[in-house]
């Protein structure tokens, strides 16, 4: 089955479960209902509320409905009298209005037995072509009518659906499986990260364990860059708004600006980190022979996020982005995209995801050009390097419209996760246009003013954003090297082995391993089982023979079976591990 056959399949299912709604609460006002990645959803103006309980019953109904073959009629309505035939109806009334301030003069219509709606379609041709056995309906949640929340509150159904009931069992054994690695979880298991209502929504606070890990994916990449000679900058994270203006992101951002009034001047928190690196690169006369420049830094931007929108670690007002900017000639661009691709490739290598991915070459929307800032001809330059660099580099990439930054074309790595899923995580982007706006010049070798070009990277992109997504990639089981405990020492007898323990534990320390020692006075059993569900990389048992100097008994997550191996030759094994590191 095509992707579009399967959108049709669930477009359609949209319709049959209000259906079933409908037949409950015939007064429904209805919003939208498009179909979404594996499934659907429809927003409902209900008399009252409902809970999930109702799903079993509207899903059972919806398989009733299926089962009596039902077709998809389209028809057209002139739209004055579409507007007058829903007048009582604010909802088909605001998306015919809509439509008509587009410039439609008819809008369509689609019935199925006795329910007819606005909607332009496709839909399958009949129920027939749906499989009973591979859709479900699998949550209810609020949202605001268009996504304004001075509007009415909505209750939004969502759906799945599949082309067969294998591959709807496979994604609801997935769900099942990502519910236990969800990152708010495991944060709070682990202590990694946690939220207070006092510090505020979508404001991480990250624990010292936390810390460990984006304290080690910043020295990876600074490790990974310095042969490349990147410079650490450091900027303020406030700026006035007219920056912002420049550059033009205060039109992309808008709303979501944070203002910050001081006594004598007003200021911004800062949206993204490019227009501050570009004042660095201006503050003082540049020649050809400083280029290429490469600043690197990390460092916190700030959006003003909907409440609504904000989830966990993968949505956040607060937003440490490891980010980058190369100013370069443009015979110098071939090699500063080469090596940048090249410390994506270490980078990720150390967390064995570098080979399940994928590369976008994202360009323009070609029917949107008002969307981005600059000249066309320096677009079309910018597309077309970045598109020959790729294949140099034989990265497969595959072309995408509508995926480019606002200021030029971006090489996107998206990875696979353990379950299957995609992230857009490292990127490198190609920018004629910001230098430009901020007359940004160095001398070239013939003594003339040239423009720079500004080459944008993030290997990582938002800590918060990746953390969640190693989280839940490792189900908290981090690779040695990223630990935030990277040895677990359990004394055998609290009494009696603690203080040995203890030296143990200091030796590991000062060999650049970080350990942990349970105290408590409990059973060595019971110890074993709470280190495992801390999921540290290993778990050292000493008692009276390994503190004596005998060979310890180490066990390595994941594992059932206990090595012996001397102290020596353990902490040699740690050490190469963790300085190579080396992908669990």
């Amino acid at each position: 089955m095509n992707e579009k056959n399967i959108e049709n399949i669930r477009h359609s299912l949209s319709h049959i479960m209000t259906m079933a709604v409908l037949e409950l609460y015939p007064n429904a006002g209805l919003g939208v209902g498009p179909v979404i990645e594996n499934g659907f959803y429809q927003d409902y103006d209900l008399s009252e509320k409902i809970s999930e309980d109702i799903l079993p019953r509207l899903e059972q109904r919806m398989k009733e409905l299926v089962k009596e073959n039902i077709a998809f009629e389209q028809y057209s309505m002139d739209v004055d009298k579409a507007l007058d035939f829903y007048k009582d109806d604010e909802y088909k009334t605001a998306l015919i209005t809509d439509l008509q301030e587009a410039g439609e003069t008819e809008v369509s219509f689609y019935k199925s037995g006795n329910f007819e709606n606005l909607c332009k379609g496709p839909h399958v041709a009949t129920t027939k072509e749906i499989d009973r056995r591979a859709f479900a309906l699998t949550k209810i949640a609020g949202a605001y009518w268009r996504g304004d929340e001075k509007n009415k509150m909505l209750t939004r159904i969502y759906g799945v659906a599949f082309e067969n009931k294998e591959a709807l069992k496979n994604y609801l054994a997935m769900v099942e499986e990502a519910k236990k690695r969800d990152h708010r979880k495991l944060g709070k298991e682990l202590d990694l990260f946690a939220f207070s209502d006092l510090v505020g929504a979508g404001l991480p606070l990250f624990t010292p364990k936390g810390t460990i890990i984006r304290n080690e994916l910043q020295q990876a990449l600074l490790d990974a860059g310095k042969e490349y000679g990147m410079q650490p900058v450091t900027i303020p994270h406030i700026a006035k708004r007219k920056l912002y203006e420049t550059s033009g992101h205060a039109d992309k951002f808008g709303d979501e600006l944070i203002k910050v009034v001081s006594h004598y001047d007003e200021f911004v928190m800062k949206p993204v980190n490019c227009p501050h690196h570009t004042q660095i690169y201006a503050s003082r006369p540049r020649s050809y022979r400083d280029l290429p420049l490469r600043y690197i830094e990390s460092t916190m931007q700030y959006r003003d996020e909907k409440p609504g929108e904000i989830a966990g670690l993968t949505r956040v007002r607060a937003i440490t982005c490891d980010d980058g900017h190369t100013f370069c000639t443009g015979e110098q661009i071939k090699t500063e995209v080469a090596n940048l691709c090249k410390i994506i490739e270490t980078f990720y290598t150390g967390l064995g995801l570098y080979g399940k991915h994928w590369v976008s070459l994202s360009v323009r929307d070609s029917k949107n050009p008002d969307g981005y800032i600059g000249k066309t001809e320096d677009w079309d330059m910018a597309e077309s390097m970045l598109e020959e660099m790729a294949k140099e580099l034989k990265l497969d990439a595959k072309r995408v419209e509508g995926e480019a930054a606002i200021y030029g074309p971006k090489i996107d790595f998206m990875f696979e996760d353990s379950l299957g899923r995609e992230w857009q995580l490292a990127t490198v982007q190609l920018d004629f246009n910001m230098p430009k706006r901020f007359g940004l010049v160095y001398t070239d070798n013939e003594g003339k003013e040239s423009t720079p070009v500004m080459i944008h990277r993030a290997i990582l992109g938002s800590y918060e954003r990746f953390m969640a997504v190693l989280i839940e990639h490792f189900a908290g089981a981090f690779p040695l090297w990223l630990s935030p405990v990277q040895v677990h020492v359990i004394p055998v007898s609290t009494e009696k082995h603690l203080a040995g323990a203890k030296d143990l534990a200091k030796e590991l320390q000062n060999a650049g391993v970080r350990v942990e020692v349970d105290e408590a006075d409990e059973t060595v059993g019971k110890k074993i089982r709470k280190a495992a569900t801390q999921k540290a990389p290993y778990i050292l048992v000493v008692g009276e023979k390994e503190l004596s100097g005998e060979d310890l008994c180490i066990r390595k997550r994941g594992t059932e079976e206990q090595e012996n191996v001397s102290k020596k030759e353990f902490i040699e094994k740690v050490q190469k591990e963790i300085s190579e590191k080396v992908a669990w």
